[in-house]
């Protein structure tokens, strides 16, 4: 390919943590390799690689945190605290609270802490300037004031039971906490993203249903078109059985750019779960010669990030919602991922001329990454 990736240091795998968030705080994309998990403290074992291109600049930045102590040294453990933060959006719906299973999960083996969020806000206050004066002030006043005590109560029941299933699974690396925010849905996703800076963002939603509505609900849906950080937006029906049984992604491509930046951040996420990677395209047409090479350049570069529990396949369907849905259903994918590029196949998604039939006929957690 043109663009090779080489190795740039080798470090134990903490370290080679601080040095890939400042890498990527840096705008240069890298990732590891031969990383041990059960011995994550051994001497120069983990690879952390990069783009040649990216080469000079990347060397400075390493030179730069061989010297870097006080405040310098602080940034850099920030960065990497960053790698460990989940963000999970809550309405305490049963599809919400599906969501935090599937967080705790996670963070677990990732040694993450959890922040749950919810915001409070109803179309009523926007009324507040109608009405007849003082008593209809005091009563949005109450109102508000009993959205928030009733947020709340939900909130500490939601942190309750995740604490209890901490304990009944002997988790002891994921810590939790809350937030009960005033404002819209989206509005504060946004703030807390900025804010909070988290790796990934986890959120339910309602998935298949007897709803005309897009597949994915209008705050998750606006998440993953606008978050720049990864989202794994979890249906209903995609109940939390326990982060062993989750063993297979599917990412789908379009071959896009985007690709390479979405796979290496897809492989450097789901590293320690050791799953097996499907990297599918799905042909409309049969016999495209260009798809062909382009998966070769795929193939190639799955090659060069020491991934190999990866298999990249094309299919032909003349329908792209049915040929996936027929993929992982013969491959038993767990997890379904791509890129928000306007050319990937999940634009056709959240397209709302698409019938409620094709939309039924996939209900898999999503991973999506910003392209």
């Amino acid at each position: 390919m043109e663009n090779k990736i080489i190795t740039i240091a080798e470090e134990t795998y903490s370290r080679a943590q601080l040095i890939q968030g400042r890498l990527e705080a840096e705008g240069i994309t890298s990732f590891l390799t031969n990383v041990n998990l059960v011995q994550s403290n051994v001497a120069a074992g983990v690879r952390i690689k990069i783009r040649e291109d990216d080469k000079a600049r990347a060397e400075a930045i390493l030179e730069e945190m061989r010297h870097s102590f006080g405040e310098e040294k602080k940034e850099t453990v920030e960065q990497l605290k960053a790698v460990r933060r989940i963000l999970v959006p809550v309405d305490f719906s049963e599809h919400s609270k599906n969501a935090c299973h599937y967080a705790l999960g996670i963070a677990e083996t990732l040694k993450s802490e959890v922040r749950l969020i919810h915001a409070y806000y109803s179309p009523a206050l926007d009324m507040a300037h109608y009405g007849e004066g003082y008593n209809m002030n005091l009563n949005i006043e109450k109102y508000v004031r009993d959205i928030y005590k009733n947020a709340s109560y939900d909130m500490k029941q939601l942190v309750n039971t995740l604490q209890e299933e901490k304990k009944e699974k002997g988790y002891k690396h994921v810590a939790i906490e809350s937030r009960i925010l005033n404002g819209p849905p989206e509005g504060i996703i946004m703030d807390e993203c900025d804010n909070y800076n988290p790796a990934l963002v986890i959120m339910g939603h309602k998935g298949k249903g007897d709803s005309d509505q897009i597949m994915l609900g209008s705050v998750a849906s606006y998440a993953i078109n606008k978050l720049t950080v990864p989202v794994l937006a979890v249906p209903e029906n995609a109940v939390y059985k326990g982060i062993e049984n989750i063993n297979n992604i599917a990412y789908a491509t379009n071959f896009d750019n985007s690709d390479f930046n979405a796979i290496s951040n897809l492989i450097n996420l789901i590293k320690p779960f050791n799953m097996k990677i499907y990297c599918v395209h799905v042909e409309t047409e049969k016999g495209e010669y260009w798809d062909e090479v382009k998966m070769k350049g795929l193939k190639e570069y799955f090659a060069e990030l020491d991934t190999p529990n990866v298999e990249c396949k094309m299919i032909e369907s003349k329908n792209l919602i049915e040929g996936i849905t027929r993929f992982t259903q013969e491959n038993n994918i767990h997890i379904l991922s791509t890129t928000t590029r306007k050319r990937n196949f999940f634009t056709s998604l959240f397209n709302p001329s698409m019938t409620r039939e094709m939309l039924k006929q996939i209900d898999l957690p999503l991973l999506i990454f910003h392209g």
